[in-house]
C-alpha cells in the first residue's frame, strides 16, 4: 500500500459548505477511478503560542488529505485520470488553493 498525503492552505473566501464540498466532489472522483483503495481528510488543528497567536510556518494549512493505492503503478494511473486534471482545475479557478504532497510506501522495519 502505498499513501499520497496533501496538505491544503485554502484561501480565506472559501466557506466551510465550499470545503465540505471540494472534499465529497474529491472523495467521490478519487474512488470512483478505482485506482484509489481509501480517501479520508481532516481539518488542520493550528498550534497556537502563549499569547494564542497562531504559529505561522511559511505554509499554514487548512486540511489534509490522504490517498491510499495498492501500489505506485495505481496511484501513477490515478493522477493521470482526466477527471482529476479538471476536478483540480475547476477547484483552483473558483478558489486558488496551495498544497503539497508526500508520497510514502510500506513502512519500513526498523
Amino acid at each position: 500500500m502505498v499513501t499520497h498525503t496533501l496538505v491544503f492552505a485554502f484561501p480565506a473566501d472559501m466557506t466551510e459548505e465550499d470545503r465540505a464540498e471540494f472534499f465529497r466532489e474529491g472523495s467521490a472522483l478519487v474512488l470512483g477511478t478505482g485506482f484509489a483503495e481509501a480517501y479520508r481528510h481532516w481539518p488542520h488543528v493550528p498550534l497556537t503560542d502563549a499569547a494564542g497567536q497562531v504559529l505561522a510556518p511559511v505554509f499554514t494549512p487548512s486540511a489534509m488529505a490522504q490517498i491510499e493505492c495498492r501500489d505506485f503503478a495505481a496511484m501513477r494511473r490515478l493522477f493521470a485520470h482526466p477527471s482529476l486534471a479538471a476536478f483540480v482545475g475547476r477547484w483552483q479557478s473558483r478558489f486558488p488553493y496551495q498544497a503539497v504532497s508526500v508520497n510514502t510506501g510500506p513502512a519500513q522495519p526498523e
